[in-house]
């Protein structure tokens, strides 16, 4: 099994978003490695549209859009997720919510046609 195939399973596996450092701690009960080959697995399966980073609380998590799963197809899309300000918990959302904001005005200096977006809010289990 390749790196890539352990992170992205320990990920997988997971029923909460993970640091890098809890998925170094797991990639280490299977195979000892330096922080930088897990790094670079996750930059590898962000850039293959396989896994999620949140900046807002540093965690990666599974895309929940459907994928191909060969190293030739890259899943391109936009990153949109709702983040839990009190648990962390998040859940992917989809463009299409959002496209008939993005129709209403045109902005002059930027292009919406691919963006990153964190929405910091509560969900229902925290209200």
């Amino acid at each position: 099994m390749t790196n890539n195939e352990i992170t992205l399973n320990i990920i997988k596996k997971s029923k909460k978003n993970l640091s890098a450092y809890q998925i170094l701690d797991k990639f280490q009960k299977i195979k000892k490695v330096q922080p930088t080959t897990v790094y670079r697995s996750l930059d590898f399966l962000i850039k293959q549209g396989t896994i999620h980073k949140s900046i807002s609380n540093k965690t990666f998590m599974l895309c929940s859009h459907s994928h191909k799963h060969n190293h030739k197809y890259n899943h391109k899309h936009n990153t949109l997720l709702a983040i839990c300000k009190r648990c962390g918990s998040t859940e992917e959302l989809f463009k299409e919510m959002f496209e008939p904001i993005f129709k209403m005005k045109k902005l002059k200096k930027f292009d919406l046609s691919f963006f990153d977006l964190e929405i910091l809010t509560k969900c229902r289990s925290c209200q």
